[in-house]
């Protein structure tokens, strides 16, 4: 019995990382706001071939979504050498602990517990393991949530306490004027709880974005020639805030694609001009 268990876990492991099934039985449509066209999947790869970034954000718990990620970016591996792979679920201070991974070092197990993975970290493994079949970069791009936990609680001027060597885990916050889009729409999904919590707590929401942009910009500056996918909520880049906002603030020239994906149910009566503001391509899955 004691040498079924690890066994076990280790099946259990392996399956979890398994690539997932096609798509062909699958019910999604993509949507191209700026055109009103219906895509393919395929058509859609061909569209961001021109892209030096894609922002792809998710709804974490979209299952068919995670299998979407998956099949795009095993298809931009099909006609580019180098795309990285930048996502929310994996923090900077585990950058090394990631790159252990992905070099063979370190079993998938060890990556879990030191790479502090999510819980569902299951439906992005097969990516990270498409990445590490193909030698490809992974970059942790979220700030350690002890750093925007604190924010939220002692506020910004809190990350001055913080060791020197310590720095290199975050990026600077810019605070925006009070009649911020991104502030609006902060507050309206906290609801009533928003005046109750106080400036900070958005503080630490800037505090993931700017870090996760930076982290973006960083790989793209170390190799150029990269195409970068980054994964990540759409909340921090639906209607080109958040994560997106940081970006074109810091480097405006870089051709940057948005995709928001989510499950609608209701497909058939989708108002999708509605939805035209959110991205640059919508993806609806049921």
């Amino acid at each position: 019995m004691l040498l079924f268990i690890p066994s076990l876990f280790l099946f259990l492991l392996q399956q979890a990382a398994l690539p997932p099934k096609d798509l062909h039985k699958q019910n999604y449509t993509i949507y191209e706001t700026a055109t009103g066209n219906l895509l393919s999947l395929d058509s859609l790869v061909e569209r961001l071939n021109s892209a030096d970034i894609i922002v792809f954000g998710e709804e974490h718990n979209d299952s068919l979504g995670h299998v979407l990620q998956y099949q795009l970016y095993k298809r931009l591996l099909e006609s580019h050498e180098s795309v990285t792979l930048s996502m929310e679920m994996f923090e900077r201070d585990v950058q090394r602990v990631l790159n252990e991974y992905l070099a063979g070092l370190i079993t998938e197990s060890k990556l879990l517990h030191a790479g502090k993975a999510w819980n569902n970290y299951s439906a992005y493994a097969p990516m990270v393991n498409l990445a590490k079949d193909r030698n490809q970069k992974v970059v942790a791009a979220n700030v350690p949530e002890r750093y925007a936990n604190m924010v939220s609680r002692k506020g910004l001027g809190s990350l001055n306490q913080l060791d020197r060597k310590a720095r290199h885990l975050y990026a600077k916050v810019k605070i925006p004027e009070k009649d911020d889009a991104y502030l609006a729409k902060f507050n309206a999904a906290m609801g009533a709880h928003a005046h109750s919590m106080g400036p900070t707590v958005f503080h630490a929401q800037l505090l993931r974005d700017a870090t996760m942009a930076e982290s973006i910009l960083k790989a793209h500056r170390k190799n150029r020639n990269t195409k970068i996918l980054h994964l990540t909520g759409r909340f921090h880049s639906d209607e080109r805030l958040g994560t997106v906002s940081e970006l074109k603030k810091r480097k405006r020239k870089l051709n940057l694609v948005t995709i928001s994906c989510f499950a609608n149910p209701k497909e058939d009566d989708q108002d999708w001009s509605t939805n035209e503001a959110l991205a640059d391509f919508i993806i609806l899955t049921n």
